[in-house]
Order: structure tokens, then sequence, then C-alpha cells
């Protein structure tokens, strides 16, 4: 045990015991005596303390009788940091398929007291599970530096630690704590049909669909859908749990970035999601369609573009190169501005079309007038 005073400018005697006696003048005619029995571990005052005055600095010497106590503050303890190493959100978060889930114990102990046999110890289980506590044996790997790899299941768990040494008679024990074993979404996919590419249509209402793999079956995605002119600034707007996003209007002519943040239950996120872009339409002077050429035998499609003087409806007929018209399109409700028709490239029977040059014609009507355009399509298989 070690002891010190507090005030150096104190006369100290020590007494038998090894404590110190402290006098100090404090003015004059008066003196105090203190006995102080202070550990470097304890952040304590005095323990005990009188003060006697005298009649008058000029009084002779009178016996004191000076009653004093000691009381040992010997707080000590030893204790443990449990430090699991993860990657994410305050050392709760194991990310099975990025590391190992690798636990590690610091043991403290303020007078490097030697840390008994067999400890540390860590213990965990399932959360809210009634089953017994699984322990897990430590290695020491540096001075006071124990770890240890497990092999859990998904899910959230709870654990405490437990550490001893010879010179205190109990067990140090944590409170009970949580960390949670689970994977990242990823394999984002974007399954848009009109902001894959450029010329998308900013009047019809851009709809925007993904599937992402969750990283465990079990797991509960939510998304935040990021889009704006800025690939680094972008407008944020929580979706929760819906996988789609529609924006009824955007500027014409302009580039636009967007991505998309998805979360586990965990707060685990997607690592880096992929920023796409597109360009919005501006005004149409002409009926004309993209991409062109363009080969239906793949799956592709091409869009047709047009403007639309006011509301009203459209028909497109396909004729072939020898004036056989092969496909007819009809689409109402159209909004004034520039609207698309998508065509896969077949006839009304269902079949995919030759190679070759097709004509495109189409019919706008509105306000009881009827205007018509042409374009030319071209299929390459």
């Amino acid at each position: 045990m070690l002891f010190f005073t507090v005030n150096a400018s104190a006369l100290t005697t020590a007494d038998s015991s090894g404590s110190y006696n402290l006098y100090q003048n404090i003015n004059p005619g008066s003196f105090s005596l203190q006995n102080a029995w202070l550990n470097l571990d304890s952040n304590i005052s005095y323990v005990s303390s009188e003060h006697i005055v005298y009649p008058d600095s000029g009084s002779d010497e009178i016996e004191l009788d000076l009653s004093s106590s000691y009381f040992d503050l010997f707080n000590y303890i030893p204790s443990t940091k449990s430090q699991l190493l993860l990657n994410d959100n305050n050392n709760k978060i194991i990310i099975k398929s990025e590391s190992q889930v690798v636990i590690r114990i610091e043991y403290i102990d303020a007078y490097a007291n030697a840390i008994k046999g067999g400890f540390p110890k860590f213990y965990y289980r399932l959360k809210n599970s009634s089953g017994t506590f699984s322990e897990v044996s430590m290695n020491s790997i540096s001075s006071g530096i124990f770890n240890s790899v497990l092999e859990p299941e998904y899910g959230e768990y709870e654990y405490y630690c437990e550490a001893a040494n010879d010179n205190y008679p109990g067990i140090y024990k944590t409170s009970l704590q949580t960390f949670v074993v689970t994977e990242r979404p990823h394999s984002f996919i974007n399954l848009n049909s009109n902001t894959q590419n450029d010329n998308a249509n900013p009047n019809t209402g851009l709809s925007f669909l993904w599937s992402v793999s969750k990283g465990v079956p079990s797991d509960t995605l939510s998304y935040v859908f990021c889009i704006g002119t800025d690939a680094t600034n972008m407008t944020e707007t929580n979706l929760n749990i819906s996988n789609n996003y529609v924006i009824p209007a955007l500027q014409s002519r302009t580039r636009y970035y967007w991505k998309v943040k998805v979360y586990n239950q965990y707060g685990v996120e997607l690592l880096a999601p992929e920023v796409f872009s597109f360009i919005t339409l501006g005004t149409i002077s002409r009926v004309y369609n993209a991409p062109n050429p363009f080969n239906p035998q793949k799956g592709e499609n091409t869009r047709i573009f047009f403007e639309m003087p006011e509301n009203g409806s459209a028909q497109i007929d396909i004729y072939s190169e020898y004036g056989d018209r092969i496909k007819t399109i009809s689409q109402s409700g159209l909004l004034q501005g520039s609207n698309e028709i998508v065509y896969d490239g077949r006839d009304d029977n269902g079949r995919v079309l030759y190679n070759g040059t097709y004509l495109c014609i189409l019919k706008k009507k509105y306000s009881g007038q009827t205007k018509t355009e042409k374009c030319r399509l071209l299929i390459i298989k």
C-alpha cells in the first residue's frame, strides 16, 4: 500500500501505523490536525480533521485532547474492456463476409496485478434466449490483451466478461451487452427500362425499380432513394421497405444522377451504392425512335418519342417495306409535352420481325384534330 500527503507545504510526521499526521498553520493562533490515508487509485480528500483555536497568539501551551479517526477508502477493483473487432456501429455489428468473428478483451488493473489463471472469461448466447451462456476460452496475444475466434450463426447476441486476480477476493463481472452477427445487403440490380439510358422522358412519370439480395435470408431491407443534378449532392427520400419510386416530372434536357442506399434492420448498409445517370429529353420537333437500330431477338425494345401539343391520344402503325401493316399500338391519356411509346419489334401475332427497315406512322389526336408524323425503324438481328 502506498501513502502520500496532499500538501507539500505542511509539516508531516509518521506514526507507527505508517499513515501521516499532517499539521498546517491556518492563521495566527490556530492550527489543524488532519489524518490522511490516501491510495493512488482514489480521488479522495482528508479522512478526518479537527480545527483547534487558541485564546490568543500569546497564550501558554495548552494540553490538547485530539481525537482522530482513520477510514479505509481503498476502492480498488479490476476491470475489463471488451473489444469486438468489428467494422460498424460502435463495435456492435459483426459482418461475417468481411472479417472473422473475433472477440478481444483488454484486462485493466491500476496496480498492474497479474490476471488470475483461467481469466478473463467471455460468455455469450442468443438474445432473449432461455438457453445457457456459452463460455469462450481466451488466448493471450500480448500483455493484458486476450482474444478468441467465434463461429456463431446469424442473429443478435448478449454477452458478458469476467476477470479476477489473486489480490482481489471476488470476480469482476461486466454488465450484459449485445452484439449482432449479420451480412451486408448486396447485388444491387437496376430494373429500370426508362432510366438506364439517355433520352428519358421528363413528362411521363419516370419509374425506378431495383432488386437487392439480402445478406441473411431473414433480413428486412429498407431503402433511401437519392436523385439530383449533382452526383455528390442528391435529394434523399426514405422509402422504408418499398423497392420502387416514381417521379412525376423532371426538367427537360438535364442530366440526373441517382442511387439507392440499402440497409438491413440492424443499420448495416450496402457498400458504395452504384450511381446511375440519364438525360431527359427536350422539346421534340419530330417523331423519332431510339435505339435505332435495335435487336428484338435479344429482347431489346425501341422507344418512339413524339411531342403532344395538347392532352390527347396517339396511334402508331408499323408497316413493312412492302406496305403491309403488321403492328398497331394505341395509347390514350397522353399529356401535353414530350411522350413516348415502347415497341418490342414484334407483329400483332407476337412474332419477331425480320431484319430490315420498317415505316412507323404516328397519328396524334387532340382538341378534335389529327396530326400525322412518320419515322423509320431499323431491325438488325
